[in-house]
């Protein structure tokens, strides 16, 4: 049986493990990353910007091929970064960047590849990969905050729009807390562009950020390895009956009880 896996994101951190894991276990893996870096793992290396539909869609004649010479195709959305600043700082462009990455782009692949394998008659499967503040806001964080939730409701949406769909098998939501990556470093990079005009008001969240982002700053409690996360994305791609959500971390398990037990109220005071 030939079994493909599709990872976004795959050049570092969670995709990069995903592909070295999806490769152990016999899966024929296309790695797809903003800027390729020869991904060990795969076994086709293809540039990808989740910000251009017309990229993605010029992708279809490489993953047709693939795709119908396959029994089984696995599309994990993984690939993201942490725009983070006060709402009131941040730019129409790091908004649609941070949407583009997390819920238009993704939502788009997952759409061709659900095309292509109806035509080929394969089974499909998306795995997309948030986060706990997905489900719990922090402060400062609210543009990631917010695309993480969209990207939940996208995907959710995209399931029960095309449920009767003979190919599409599942879609199901991977949910982290902290993770060992290089996240920090990416959000501490696209969080430069605001120090410049941040308001005075929050200059001390600003300077408190940095520093928690700052190489050799403290590791958070609890924080998952990116291949305890990869196993998980794994769990998702062989179950035999899938499920819509998978928790990662203590956080996102504690997270999702006081979400679904406590009072909004309550739920302020705790997150504030």
């Amino acid at each position: 049986m030939i079994k493909i896996a599709l990872i976004t994101g795959a050049s570092s951190g969670i995709g990069l493990e995903a592909c070295a894991l999806f490769s152990r276990k016999g899966y024929r893996v296309i790695a797809l990353s903003r800027q390729p870096s020869g991904v060990e793992f795969a076994s086709v290396e293809l540039a990808l910007d989740l910000e251009s539909f017309d990229q993605i869609e010029s992708l279809a004649g490489t993953l047709e091929t693939e795709i119908a010479a396959a029994d089984r195709v696995i599309l994990v959305n993984n690939s993201g970064y942490g725009q983070f600043g006060a709402l009131r700082d941040l730019s129409e462009s790091m908004w649609q960047k941070q949407f583009s990455t997390h819920v238009f782009g993704p939502i788009k692949l997952a759409a061709l590849c659900l095309r292509l394998c109806e035509h080929h008659r394969i089974p499909l499967r998306v795995i997309a990969v948030s986060s706990v503040l997905s489900i719990v806001p922090q402060r400062m964080k609210g543009a990631y905050c917010a695309a993480k939730s969209a990207m939940n409701a996208a995907h959710e949406s995209f399931w029960f729009d095309e449920q009767d769909s003979k190919s599409l098998e599942s879609v199901s939501l991977v949910l982290p807390g902290p993770v060992k990556t290089r996240f920090r470093e990416h959000a501490l990079a696209a969080l430069q562009p605001v120090l410049g005009q941040t308001s005075a008001v929050h200059r001390e969240k600003y300077e408190a950020m940095e520093a928690a982002l700052a190489p050799g700053a403290r590791i958070k409690p609890f924080t998952a390895s990116a291949s305890e996360v990869a196993e998980t994305i794994y769990r998702a791609a062989e179950a035999e009956r899938p499920k819509p959500r998978y928790l990662v971390t203590p956080q996102t398990y504690m997270a999702a009880f006081i979400t679904r037990v406590l009072p909004y109220s309550t739920q302020r005071r705790i997150f504030s």
